[in-house]
């Protein structure tokens, strides 16, 4: 190896940090065949995951070969420590232009993975974005939780059937790991109307078989659908069409549905409203009940957590908390629970509800929780499928998965505390549950 190609090797090494990122690779672009620079290898082994430049397949360009540094029989090491530094002394983040800007996406080698989590802090631009997005879907969702009975559940039914239609486009990605082949359309059609009809089942007061019955109706459709078919590897039942179409009706459409039934609840309490709030309830046409308040303080306490854990894990974030979410903190999470904490036991010195300290706490720790893993469950989802968003309807956002995915369980977890706490109280069923028309 010549005595350049050495020099330029113990520039590379000793570089700084940022200036080995500001250069995804430079050989890339020149030289179409597999390469090892310094700043690759360090990501491809810390993290797991390829270069951020498209790699390049195979043989050298003659236009390109005139751009290598140092003497003609370098080894390839070397010629590749030289890219990568002349990339760092540009300062660019992308390397100059070569031959393979030139070509196809498809002849340029592998595919870049996706980076499923947003790296560095957000631009200005895209935080004011999120907060000003956020901030018209609360006030929206305020208006219709506060309204309750249909209008909160046609607003229900509008995100259900919203986050459905995210979610069959999670099933349908071309990434999904080979063999896992998403239902017929037709089937995915039914499967979105099936889940805003437990919506408006619950709603109407139906409990029980409603899901049950849904998943019987979807799965004998699919069997029917699949005997149509002429040939016989059409025929064939995979068992990835099953799971999906019966998870997508409990995460789309079944749980969901408690969020109608905890705003359903119409306990009266015992401590009337404040002035302000009576006064806003009259305009609305809503009223004083124990769902209204639980449906607030959970929605709430989400928000809160939400926005510790991203405050906190920005200031004092260092320990990761999952593999699943790499961005997510320890410190991360002890904020975002504190926060959480915080909105029970605010909501409890304004209103005088629930008036036990215990149920306070135990409604905070349920909702954190269940957010919590709401929100990996669907980064799982999402990194099955290789996509970074379920969606774009919502901007700084994502899709209405992205937003809402610490809501799915939330609601169930928090109606089944407030149900068995005031059922031990000796409240009669009526007051806890929405009784259906006779």
């Amino acid at each position: 190896m010549g005595e350049t190609a050495l020099l330029l090797m113990d520039a590379t090494t000793y570089a700084p940090q940022s200036a080995r990122r500001a250069a995804p690779c430079s050989l890339s672009q020149r030289v179409r065949m597999p390469h090892r620079c310094d700043s690759c290898t360090r990501r491809l082994v810390a993290r797991n995951r390829l270069c951020r430049g498209k790699q390049a397949p195979a043989r050298m360009d003659a236009s390109s070969s005139s751009s290598f540094s140092g003497s003609p029989d370098q080894s390839d090491d070397a010629k590749d420590t030289t890219f990568t530094y002349e990339a760092m002394q540009s300062g660019s983040s992308r390397p100059p232009a070569g031959p393979a800007d030139t070509q196809p996406q498809g002849e340029r080698g592998i595919d870049v993975d996706v980076d499923m989590e947003n790296e560095g802090p957000p631009k200005k631009s895209s935080l004011v974005t999120r907060t000003v997005t956020g901030c018209v879907v609360g006030f929206i969702a305020t208006l219709a939780i506060a309204r309750g009975d249909w209008t909160y559940a046609y607003f229900v039914s509008l995100i259900i059937w919203l986050v459905t239609l995210e979610y069959i486009g999670l099933i349908k990605s071309k990434r999904l790991p080979k063999g896992l082949k998403p239902p017929p359309a037709l089937l995915r059609r039914s499967m979105t109307f099936l889940c805003v009809g437990m919506v408006i089942a619950a709603q109407f007061g139906f409990r029980t078989g409603v899901f049950e019955t849904a998943s019987f109706l979807l799965l004998s459709m699919l069997l029917v659908k699949k005997s149509t078919k002429k040939k016989l590897k059409k025929k064939k039942v995979r068992f990835s069409e099953l799971t999906m179409l019966v998870f997508g009706l409990f995460y789309c459409g079944y749980l969901p549905t408690f969020w109608v039934r905890l705003r359903g609840v119409s306990l009266v309490p015992a401590v009337p409203p404040p002035a302000f709030l009576e006064r806003a309830l009259d305009m609305l046409g809503g009223t004083w009940t124990v769902g209204l308040i639980v449906t607030v303080t959970s929605a709430l306490a989400v928000v809160a957590a939400d926005t510790g854990a991203y405050i906190g894990g920005k200031l004092l974030g260092a320990t990761p908390l999952i593999s699943i979410s790499p961005n997510k903190t320890v410190e991360g999470a002890v904020c975002g629970f504190a926060a959480s904490l915080s909105v029970p036991l605010v909501v409890n010195a304004l209103v005088g509800w629930p008036g036990n300290h215990i149920f306070a706490v135990a409604l905070a720790v349920v909702v954190y929780i269940s957010s919590v893993f709401g929100d990996l469950i669907e980064s799982s989802m999402k990194r099955a499928a290789g996509k970074k968003d379920s969606g774009s309807i919502l901007p700084g956002h994502g899709g209405l998965l992205d937003r809402f995915d610490s809501y799915i369980f939330t609601g169930a977890f928090a109606y089944c505390l407030v149900y068995w706490y005031f059922w031990n109280l000796g409240t009669p069923l009526s007051q806890l549950v929405i009784t259906p028309p006779r």
